[in-house]
């Protein structure tokens, strides 16, 4: 099997998964657009903090099968900061509840409930630690933020 399904954890981390097939399908260039500078936002970042000293940065002991598709094996001497699952699905949410015309409370809470799940999941399977979790979702907000207020200004330019 090419992914590897061993528990709810594992299937919640497939949202992010589900965000990349929805950003592919939809060929929206904004969103396309902020899906590729997340990813590559996020892994610089990784590649960055990879060995460095405080533990925030270091993906938890026993750390394994921590990529999209739940493989790879162990993966604890890496850097999990920010998490990229976080990322993407906290970028597409958050994308989506500012193009959305009720802006309230509740609707902010319902947009981000499959952050919420991708982010428990993530800490519960032991890939990531709170902190690289928290990142992860800033990082998806401050992009989405930034894509959504010059938005405009964006499809000026591809037309």
């Amino acid at each position: 099997m090419f992914i590897q399904i061993k528990n709810i954890n594992d299937f919640l981390s497939l949202i992010a998964l589900f965000c990349n097939f929805y950003v592919v399908y939809s060929l929206d260039p904004i969103l396309m657009m902020g899906f590729i500078i997340t990813l590559f936002t996020q892994d610089f970042i990784k590649e960055l903090t990879t060995g460095c000293y405080p533990s925030i940065f270091k993906r938890p002991d026993g750390a394994y099968d921590c990529s999209i598709f739940n493989t790879g094996g162990l993966a604890d001497k890496h850097s999990g900061f920010p998490s990229g699952h976080v990322a993407v699905v906290s970028f597409v949410m958050n994308i989506l509840y500012f193009r959305n015309k009720v802006k309230d409370y509740k609707s902010f809470f319902y947009y981000n409930i499959p952050i919420i799940l991708v982010s428990y999941a993530r800490i519960m399977k032991g890939c990531h630690n709170l902190i690289q979790v928290i990142a992860g979702y800033t990082l998806g907000f401050i992009i989405a933020s930034i894509l959504f207020n010059y938005q405009n200004n964006i499809y000026e330019f591809i037309k």
